[in-house]
């Protein structure tokens, strides 16, 4: 199936063509309102000019038949003319008009009219006035104007209520025109804000999250092209804030590791030095009694308790250095003697710690990373011993899964079965207020899974506590 995408630049865009073409059709059935309501205008004013022909009609057939003037006459006659004229020249328009007229019947009216008025006229100029004839004539003369005016107010009538009623239809297009725009532009408008204004609450929402401390990924419920690459940005930029925070985290908790072994290093490094001391002190006072190999003896003591020192020195160097990650083959066995030496100092007396690894077994890791991770498990264990007791490192080889499981095993109280679960959790710790931070068994996970490992634990209270990883072996040791 395809996916159309979308954007809110073209639904903007739509949304505009949508309601600039509602206002055009809205605006052109007005006009053809209009214009209709002006043609029927311009035929009202026909119908009034034949309204008018009509009653000037009439007018010069009254003052004809009193005061026998030829030019009343001849007006009259140019008035018939007039109204016969507009009647042939708008027939079919009258009779949309006005239903009820019948055209036929008034043009017959109108040519009798005026037979019986060039009759009359004849009449009177043959001087017949008073004569029965020319009584008659007078009175078929009033009968049909009469009802060609009457036939002539019905339509002018018509006409008037046909114009209030098209501007009464027109007021009402023209509300509901307006009322359309108003509804359709509401809708178009509630939608338009809903697409733009929700997925911007979500962004607020999320953004509320992120100041609370949730980094996780910025999920908005919109398929617009804009959106979208608003969520991947936030996405993307929450990763990168994620990644940056781990680092202050990791450097943070390293930065605590290495001010407690400067402490316990400091205390070892105290031992060689009294060696070399005391070895430099007999050298002195017996430089030219003590024979050759004595001499030699004291030497190599010195040498050996230097030898310690900078041993000592190196791992504390090695470990404060601050280097990219890079994972490469370490002798586990060599790996956990540099990490007990930088904590050797911070074992009590009466805490016994045990190391049985085979030399052989290789993994894959960044050494800084890794050691800071078992101090933070091996730190942790020996809190967990209140008096005395031991701690056992041990190590099992899986080569199907192509892994090294490394077990931590203490005799400490042990954790509760509510609290397990609870263990690795930034800021979470079950220590006094002051005395830890929360963030050591944390770190230690985040390195075992940047190694893409994994790290569990198992506890029994007043028991003691064992805490699994499993690294990565070297690919030469699999293949």
């Amino acid at each position: 199936m395809f996916s159309i995408k979308t954007s809110i630049q073209n639904k903007v865009r739509y949304g505009y063509y949508l309601c600039l073409a509602l206002i055009i059709i809205v605006s052109v059935l007005n006009y053809l309102n209009l214009r209709t309501i002006r043609q029927k205008i311009d035929f009202s004013i026909i119908i009034s000019q034949f309204f008018d022909a009509s009653l000037e009609m009439r007018r010069f057939e009254k003052n004809f038949i009193i005061y026998k003037e030829k030019d009343e006459y001849l007006e009259n006659v140019r008035y018939t003319g007039v109204a016969e004229g507009i009647l042939k020249r708008n027939k079919t328009a009258i009779a949309k008009l006005s239903p009820g007229t019948d055209i036929s019947a008034l043009e017959k009216t109108i040519g009798q009219y005026k037979s019986l008025m060039n009759r009359y006229y004849s009449s009177s100029i043959a001087n017949r006035q008073g004569s029965r004839e020319t009584l008659t004539l007078e009175a078929q003369i009033r009968d049909q104007g009469k009802k060609l005016i009457t036939a002539t107010e019905e339509i002018a009538q018509a006409e008037r209520t046909y114009i209030k009623a098209l501007i009464l239809s027109s007021k009402r297009i023209l509300l509901a025109s307006i009322v359309f725009l108003i509804v359709a532009g509401g809708l178009i408008g509630r939608y338009m804000s809903r697409m733009v204004v929700r997925p911007l609450k979500q962004v607020e929402e999320n953004m509320q999250r992120i100041i609370d401390g949730n980094f996780d990924r910025i999920s908005l419920d919109s398929s617009d092209t804009e959106i979208q690459s608003l969520s991947n940005a936030y996405t993307r930029m929450l990763k990168e804030l994620e990644s940056r925070q781990m680092r202050v985290i990791l450097q943070s908790e390293k930065l605590a590791c290495l001010g407690t072994m400067v402490s316990g290093v400091a205390h070892q490094l105290n031992n060689p030095l009294s060696n070399i001391s005391s070895s430099c002190q007999i050298l002195q006072e017996e430089i030219d009694e003590a024979d050759l190999v004595y001499k030699k003896e004291l030497l190599q003591q010195v040498e050996k308790e230097v030898d310690r020192a900078k041993a000592m020195v190196h791992s504390l160097l090695e470990f404060s250095r601050k280097k990219e990650f890079k994972s490469k083959p370490l002798l586990l066995h060599e790996l956990l003697a540099d990490t007990v030496r930088l904590i050797q100092g911070e074992i009590p007396t009466k805490v016994e710690l045990k190391i049985d690894i085979p030399e052989h077994y290789w993994i894959v890791a960044d050494k800084q990373r890794i050691e800071q991770a078992i101090l933070n498990i091996l730190k942790n264990s020996i809190d967990a011993i209140p008096d005395d007791g031991e701690i056992v490192i041990s190590a099992l080889e899986d080569a199907d899964a192509r892994e090294v499981e490394l077990r931590m095993r203490d005799t400490g109280l042990g954790i509760e079965p509510d609290i397990v679960k609870k263990i690795f959790e930034p800021f979470f710790t079950t220590k006094d207020e002051g005395m830890g931070s929360g963030l050591g068994l944390f770190v230690a996970r985040e390195i075992v899974e940047e190694h893409e490992g994994r790290i569990a634990v198992e506890s029994s209270p007043g028991v003691g506590t064992t805490f699994i990883i499993r690294l990565p072996m070297r690919e030469a040791l699999c293949s």
